[in-house]
């Protein structure tokens, strides 16, 4: 774990996790905010959203874990992030009703199945005989990195409104395509 934990390609592969997750926590947390609060929806309209999230990512899971399982992480992981930032920023601007649709369930491609694909380059990168100990290890870090985000994010959100969250959101996913 010591070795691991100097091992710059897992730290790297960590910190592209924890930004990851940055973006995810300050979506999953301002959304239902924006949704509710700014476009007026009701609580049947957000789960609509919600569940356009949900559904897309249920489909995308295995195909995207085969495409990273044959092509390799980076291959899938390196274009998934890029695509999710963009999503992310599309957020800020997407017209509410169809569009803002098509934008949440776009993102649902790669919401939840980005998280399984990093946790796998994490175990990659650990090699055999310490996949657990590299993967609570990565959580750990990524934990510490995250727990801020929340904060920083409503901090933009009181001085900016709302939108900043989902620029902050797209920003984190494009920093995690360059590390």
């Amino acid at each position: 774990v010591v070795d691991l934990a100097k091992n710059r390609l897992f730290l790297g592969t960590c910190l592209a996790t924890a930004l990851l997750q940055m973006g995810r926590l300050t979506v999953i947390t301002f959304l239902p905010i924006y949704v509710q609060e700014d476009l007026g929806y009701s609580p049947f309209g957000l789960g609509v959203y919600i569940a356009l999230l949900h559904a897309m990512g249920t489909v995308s899971q295995p195909i995207m874990g085969h495409l990273s399982d044959r092509w390799g992480r980076k291959a899938v992981l390196l274009p998934s992030f890029v695509t999710l930032g963009i999503l992310f920023l599309l957020l800020a601007v997407a017209a509410p009703g169809l569009q803002l649709g098509i934008v949440v369930s776009a993102i649902g491609l790669f919401f939840y199945t980005l998280i399984n694909i990093t946790s796998a380059a994490v175990m990659d990168v650990a090699g055999p005989n310490i996949q657990a100990s590299s993967f609570g290890l990565s959580s750990l870090v990524t934990q510490v990195v995250v727990f801020p985000t929340p904060v920083a994010a409503g901090y933009l959100v009181t001085a900016y409104g709302l939108t900043s969250s989902f620029v902050l959101s797209g920003g984190f996913l494009l920093l995690g395509a360059l590390v």
